[in-house]
């Protein structure tokens, strides 16, 4: 980055001062006047004044300047008014010698996601390598590039004879480099010499071995050089050599010779970093190839060789938001590639700094031809020109846009693409950068709002629009509104989830949490008494929160009073509706956030007033809006609600409703624009009604409101409508009409009245609610039984059942569709109010059955409606079951009947079982990929990668803001009804079962245990619904039935049992996912309600978050302070939870011993059914096993007391078996080079997973004696599939503890025997080709090592070596003595790899590492006589051919050439030792008795 040169000892005359103005003599009297008026936009130099400001006052940074510089004798002004103060001004403090040093105050850079700096410390070192001297210039390393790159140039012109390229070799660890190798040794020196002459910063150690390996190819033939390559080449993955060869294939094409291809390649290895180009194809082609074919644990084989760790796909991310930086957009929000052909060379001239000199004087009429970024129209917004600021305004909008609308059509959880060939733009990542802390975004908008030109307030409105996604959201919050199903809002704010800890097991799905604690949002507008409490609160503070959370950022910024400012100032329409809308955002944000808004003075009472005193019989969007924000803030809070209808804000914005009973005739004249109006403004009237009457006010206004309903209740003149084009809007008052008669149904008192109970507390004035009354209901359900006529009504019968429909008729159906779904909610509230309360009734039959009953049944047979509401359908038949008696049966003649009467008589749900069934079906295969639809959503442990609100979050398609999600949801609620019917029902009937009905029930308890992944934060009912059907008891001995049928498990369970089972896992899986956390005092203050006192200070530091109680008294749902959606892995918390009293304010604390029994029989059962289920159904087996294996092993973390239970050691035994099966199937997909290190606990777990498994390690020792089940568990860590810190770490704990012994033999551990021999523990290293990537390997921390001939380069070592020497260091402590005997798998695992790699055919280092494990072995066994037998069998062992048979391949008996050739390898390992050649000698003897 370039420093600023504006030091105090540049004179004048030295540098070129851009001033505006017209040019002035020294002579002339003019000069000393410093306010005249003068011409702008003119470079023309004067002589005086000299100062570095704009002509006008600008927004901007006090770091931006003026600069002055220092008073010395070598700058002087001139001018007599100047030589008339210097005697004032002299200066005494002799500060003239270091003023010379003086430099401007910098602007303090933000801290937070600042991407540039990722790129600059990442480059750091390069620089620093070519400074030649403290002096040096920042494009002194430009320069030397270029000189390397003309040495290069010169050597292959003067020098180079046959330069051929052979290979094209990448460096690994950046994924980017390429090298190109000679086949000429003279070649590759001088290559050497180029690269290798320029590192002026090498250490004593890089010089020495540079000059080595430089004197090394000088005495190497070509053949050497070749052989070498080829050695290189066996170690390396023979997938990674193929991807780096069409890599190095794709390069060679771009270049025309061979001698341009070596220079180019040259260059990109010095350069301190790689060009776009490159890193972009690296990030894009993530998820389709790994460089180093690293495998994550993860069964989603979909894409194969994705990184495992959350850093790679982090990187691939940052990459491309950085790419997002240099973007250039036209003034339509289009992203420029081709600039022309005259503007790429002018590209360079503009920046961030002149983006306001793009008038269109300096760019020919057309200042937008090169497009801006978005810094440089950020930069823009604070030019001197208004209309350059709403230019770069309405630019910024459209981009923003565009962004979300491109981010809405991608294809939900698909945040990073898998390779981008066409160059497309990663619009998430654009979006994330535009809200993200660099372009600081937030900070200009606010300031722009303040603006005194109103055309640059109204585009600085829209953009904030745009930025809090207003469009987007209240699109689908409309849907859900229009559905009837949802009846709760979600807060937008963004949130993250909290990690996971030991305490639960490190199982994902922590606590959502607020992006920024909520008592940051309020503005701190108060008197600040203290004089040391201004500096309290910054803007920097603001940026911070904004960084975090842009609309909380915004708040805290002040503009709801500049909102309220602009509103009073009578703005024009398109203002109003602007500001109105984000208020409307604001609300929706979170409850603090409303509450911000009805603290804001006067803030609610203006938009009031506003909707009261402009037209009252005109409609406009300002209206409409005004009506939704008070919807939005009373949804919010209950109390809330209640004020607005006290203070007659509920009767104001209700006025057209009261006013709007008219004919056909008086609607058909409305012009149909204003009309449609209208039908938005009446739609979102009865929707602030609807909120009013769930809360239990407002019910009394349906006697006054009823003769505005009773036309859109009827049914209408169809052909009017469409002939007028309006029945899209009529039905949609109608539709929202019936929603409104649905709230009322919830306010009826119980049918039966001696079953209605009384709340006591009725002073409270919550409690205090109305109730409709029975004597409405009748006639309502008539109207609302015309709508159901489909068989009766000729119009209705016609439209469906006609072909072909056109655009309009489709409209059309589905425009009577939604108010058909709107009556059938409103009939099932009405029959739920039906069903008694009282027990003893429901036991035994009712006193009579109201008319309307077997009316609306009949209706729904004769009308063939079954499909569309379930809950009529069974409600219905529960009464009419009720209702019946015995001597009511038998008076019935079934045979005189008709067909829809005897349906009735017979049950409804039974007769129509076969159509339920066949829907049911239809369903599960709809949800049952939909779960991991939501599992894929989640980056980076947040909702989205951006702060914006709702679709804001910037996930791909939406995010759990999408529609894909919305209508997922609501397919899970209709299966979870049609499960709640069949599913229990089917678990009963176990008479005459056959394989057919049993498999089909464990389709449908699978399909139950999808569902819960698509349980959301408003869903928390759903959620424990689904717990109620999966765990009934019935159920639980379906799971039994699938043990038995899977595995040769010999207990049976009594229904107590299961009973007990039951009880248990509902009761840990509601307190340990869907409790909501709730704060611990009750006297803490609330939001908003917070102390100013200096311990409120804003810090980043993780504090106690301020929770808000009310949820119970809200219509609006939190993300924040719950756990849902769930993770994939939730089943496994009974087993996984260590300390439950840390889940939430548990109530009782349960019993862990009975909760883990019962979670392990649930567990086997789930995994048992999973074998029976479709292959294209989600079920447990989807899960990845890592986070099975893990769960097993917290099971045994805090004792053995599982074990010691003979039906959960059975239970915990057979599960060891599936995973292990599970396992050995796993690595089979994945194949022979990625099975090493596929489980990543460290990387997938958690990044301390090694302490754990520690601490597991010494509970073993000291509690299981050898306990076959838990040494299995133990062992599983040192399958070689397992990542290699975390085998070290189990390797040297059970070594230091003396308890390797108690491992089980090989042939009783997890999984194949094969897995933990193979492949063998070699030490692979990755070798850069040439000293001139030396330098690129300083930065990914590579340690220097031998290669082949000598040759020292830059390598990865891998942990191969450290568990090597692990292994000897075993065999000498004596940690290994009893393992011989006891047959552990611990000697036979040191006997396989330490027989390979002493007796194997090596080179190199390697020679160096054998001879030296050799040695420690010849002296232990010099020391210890005991340890013969050991020795005997390490050299002895073969390597077995079938691994079923191991010990018979060890008793194998060795050739005795093959017995000598290994001895010898012993003597020269000894390197002339003679008292360790003793010991070989005494070896011989030894082995060949033996033999």
């Amino acid at each position: 980055m370039e420093k600023s040169n504006r030091n105090g000892d540049n004179s004048s005359s030295g540098r070129k001062t851009t001033t505006f103005g017209v040019q002035l003599s020294e002579n002339d009297v003019a000069s000393s006047v410093m306010g005249g008026i003068v011409e702008k936009g003119f470079n023309q130099p004067v002589s005086q004044p000299q100062p570095t400001v704009l002509p006008f006052p600008v927004a901007r940074h006090r770091s931006h300047g003026p600069h002055w510089a220092p008073r010395t004798s070598n700058v002087r002004t001139h001018g007599k008014d100047d030589e008339e103060d210097d005697g004032e001004d002299e200066d005494f403090t002799n500060f003239d010698m270091i003023a010379a040093d003086a430099k401007p105050i910098k602007r303090k850079q933000n801290k937070g996601l600042n991407f540039r700096r990722w790129q600059e410390l990442m480059n750091d070192d390069n620089k620093k390598e070519h400074k030649s001297d403290g002096n040096a210039k920042p494009h002194d390393v430009k320069k030397e590039l270029n000189n390397i790159k003309s040495e290069v140039v010169k050597i292959h012109e003067h020098k180079l004879v046959s330069v051929g390229v052979d290979d094209i070799q990448s460096n690994v660890g950046n994924g980017i480099q390429s090298t190109v190798k000679s086949k000429s040794k003279n070649t590759t020196s001088h290559l050497l010499h180029a690269g290798a002459g320029n590192e002026q910063d090498y250490t004593s150690m890089e010089s020495e071995i540079d000059a080595e390996n430089r004197a090394r190819l000088e005495k190497m033939s070509t053949d050497e050089i070749a052989e070498a390559q080829a050695e290189i080449m066996k170690k390396m993955n023979p997938e990674l050599i193929k991807i780096l060869q069409k890599r190095g294939q794709k390069k060679m094409k771009k270049t025309s010779s061979i001698n341009s291809a070596a220079i180019g390649s040259i260059g990109e290895s010095l350069n301190e970093k790689i060009k776009k180009e490159s890193t972009n194809d690296n990030a894009h082609n993530m998820n389709t190839t790994s460089t180093n074919h690293m495998q994550n644990g993860l069964e989603d084989r979909d894409v194969s060789g994705v990184k495992s760790s959350a850093t790679s796909l982090w990187d691939a991310w940052s990459t491309n938001v950085e790419a997002a930086r240099d973007l250039r957009f036209s003034l339509d929000g289009d992203v420029i590639d081709d600039y022309g052909p005259g503007n790429s060379s002018a590209m360079g001239i503009y920046s961030v700094e002149n983006a306001s000199e793009r008038d269109f004087l300096r760019t020919e009429g057309d200042p937008g031809a090169l497009g801006y970024t978005i810094k440089e129209a950020l930069s823009l917004t604070r030019s001197v020109v208004p209309g350059q600021r709403a230019l770069a305004l309405h630019l910024l909008a459209s981009v923003l846009y565009k962004a979300q609308d491109n981010i809405i059509k991608n294809q939900t959880g698909s945040t990073l693409k898998a390779g981008n060939q066409n160059n497309s733009v990663d619009w998430e990542a654009l979006w994330a950068f535009a809200l993200g802390p660099e372009p600081e975004l937030a900070l200009s908008l606010r300031m722009c709002l303040d603006d005194n030109h109103n055309s640059v307030v109204i585009a600085c409105a829209r953009v904030i629009q745009c930025v809090l996604s207003y469009d987007f959201n209240e699109h689908l919050f409309d849907i859900s509104d229009k559905t009837g199903i949802f009846e709760k809002d979600i807060c937008t704010a963004p949130i993250f989830r909290s990690r996971a800890n030991i305490d639960v097991g490190f199982l994902h799905g922590g606590f959502w949490k607020y992006n920024t604690k909520p008592s940051n949002i309020f503005p701190f507008d108060k008197v600040i008494e203290d004089d040391d409490a201004e500096d309290e609160h910054t803007i920097k503070d603001d940026l911070v929160v904004a960084t975090q959370d842009i609309a909380a950022g915004l708040v805290r910024m002040g503009i709801l009073p500049r909102i309220r400012y602009l509103l009073e100032s009578d703005p024009s329409a398109a203002l109003e509706e602007c500001l109105i809308s984000i208020l409307v955002a604001i609300a929706r944000h979170s409850p603090t956030c409303a509450d911000a808004i009805m603290k804001c003075e006067r803030l609610v009472q203006v938009v009031v007033h506003r909707f009261t005193t402009k037209d009252q019989i005109g409609v406009d969007f300002s209206k409409i809006k005004s009506v939704i924000l008070v919807k939005v803030l009373a949804r919010s809070d209950r109390k809330r609600c209640m004020e607005f209808v006290n203070s007659g804000i509920f009767q104001k914005l209700m006025w057209h409703l009261y006013h709007c009973a008219f004919s056909l005739d008086h609607w058909m004249n409305i012009e149909t624009e204003k009309f449609k109006l209208l039908s938005a403004l009446l739609v979102e009237q009865l929707r602030l009604w609807k909120v009013c009457i769930t809360y239990g006010h407002c019910v009394s206004c349906f006697s006054e409101l009823f003769p505005a309903l009773y036309f859109w209740l009827d049914i209408p003149t169809y052909e009017k409508l469409i002939g007028k084009n309006i029945i899209k809007e009529s039905t949609a008052i109608t539709k929202e009409s019936y929603l409104v008669l649905k709230a009322l149904s919830t306010t009826l008192p119980n049918f039966y009245p001696h079953s209605q109970k009384v709340d006591p507390s009725t002073d409270d004035p919550i409690n205090d609610t109305e109730t409709w009354r029975w004597s409405h209901v009748g006639p309502m359900i008539d109207l609302a039984l015309k709508w159901l006529s489909l068989e009766t009504d000729p119009y209705l019968s016609s439209l469906l059942l006609l072909s072909g429909r056109t655009e309009n008729e489709e409209m059309t159906l589905s425009s009577i569709l939604w108010v058909i779904s709107a009556v059938l909610h409103f009939l099932s509230g009405v029959l739920k109010r039906v069903i008694p309360e009282d027990k003893t009734i429901l036991s035994g039959n009712l006193p009579w059955l109201p008319e309307f009953i077997p009316k609306i049944g009949l209706h729904i047979i004769k009308n063939r409606i079954l499909s569309f509401d379930k809950n009529i359908v069974i409600t219905v038949d529960k009464l009419i079951m009720l209702a019946k008696t015995e001597l009511t049966s038998s008076l019935i003649d079934h045979q005189n009947l008709e067909h829809a009467d005897k349906i009735l008589t017979d049950g409804i749900l039974r007769c129509s079982i076969s159509e339920m069934t066949t829907l049911l079906t239809t369903f599960m295969k709809l949800t049952s990929s939909s779960g991991q639809l939501v599992q894929s959503i989640e980056m980076f442990g947040r909702g989205g990668p951006a702060p914006g609100v709702g679709v804001g979050w910037g996930a791909s398609g939406g995010g759990f803001w999408s529609l894909n999600i919305l209508v997922a949801q609501m397919d899970a609620r209709l299966v979870l009804q049609l499960l709640e019917i069949f599913l229990i029902k089917s678990a009963k009937e176990k008479e005459n079962d056959t394989d057919e009905k049993v498999n089909m029930t464990m389709e449908r308890i699978n399909c139950a245990f999808a569902l819960c992944l698509l349980v959301g934060p408003k869903d928390e009912f759903m959620m424990e619904k689904v717990l109620d059907i999966l765990l009934h008891p019935q159920i639980l001995m379906c799971l039994d039935i699938g043990i038995h049928r899977s595995s040769t498990f010999g207990w049976h369970y009594t229904e107590e049992e299961y009973v007990m089972f039951s009880e248990n896992l509902i009761s840990h899986f509601k307190n340990r996912w869907v409790h909501v956390k709730k704060s611990k005092s009750k006297d803490k203050p609330r939001n908003g309600q917070h102390e100013t006192s200096k311990k409120s200070k804003f810090s980043l530091k993780t504090i106690q978050e301020d929770i808000d109680t009310l949820t119970h008294t809200s219509l609006v749902s939190e993300w924040a302070h719950q756990r849902l959606p769930l993770p994939a892995h939730w089943f496994l918390s009974p087993i996984s939870t260590i300390d439950h009293t840390k889940l939430a304010n548990l109530p009782v604390k349960p019993n862990i011993l009975e909760v883990s029994k019962s979670g392990l029989f649930f567990i086997l059962g789930l995994e048992a059914i999973s074998k029976h289920v479709s292959s294209k159904s989600y079920s447990i087996q989807s899960v990845p096993i890592i986070w099975k294996l893990h769960a097993l092993s917290v099971t045994l973390f805090a004792g053995m007391d599982i074990l010691e239970d003979e039906k959960a050691r059975d239970i915990y035994g057979n599960l060891q078996k599936f995973y292990g099966q599970i396992l050995d199937e796993k690595l089979l997909e994945v194949g022979w080079s990625n099975r090493v290190d596929f489980l990543k606990f460290d990387k997938e777990i958690h990044d301390s997973y090694s302490t754990f498994v520690e601490t597991l390690v010494e509970n073993f020792a000291g509690a299981s004696y050898g306990d076959l089940l838990f040494g299995r568990q133990i062992s599983i860590y040192l399958h070689r599939c397992v990542g290699a810190p975390v085998r070290l770490a189990v390797w040297n704990a059970l070594s230091n503890i003396r308890a390797l012994e108690l491992l089980p033999p090989l042939e009783k551990c997890l999984a194949r025997e094969e897995g933990y021999l193979e492949p063998l523990e070699v030490r692979k290293v990755l070798l850069l080709l040439f000293v001139v990537e030396f330098r690129v390997a300083k930065q990914v921390g590579w340690t220097w090592i031998t290669g082949p001939n000598g040759l020292r380069f830059r390598g990865n070592l891998l942990d191969d070596e450290m568990i090597l020497e692990a292994y000897v260091k075993s065999w000498v402590s004596g940690s290994l003595d009893r393992s011989l005997t006891r047959k552990s798998v611990a000697f036979t695992l040191v006997v396989h790899h330490l027989s390979y790699f002493i007796f194997g055919n090596h080179s190199g280092d390697r020679n160096s590492l054998r001879n030296k494990l050799t040695k420690s072995i010849l002296r232990d066994y010099s020391r210890k006589a005991d340890h013969e037998g050991m020795m005997i069998k390490l050299i002895q062992y073969v390597k077995p051919a079938n691994f079923k048979n191991l010990e018979q391949a060890e008793d194998r008996s060795l050739q005795g050439l093959e017995i000598a050739r290994r001895l010898t390898v012993l003597t020269e390992a000894c390197e002339g030792n003679s008292t360790l050649l003793n010991i070989v000698e005494k070896l011989k003897k030894v082995v060949l008795n033996d033999k």
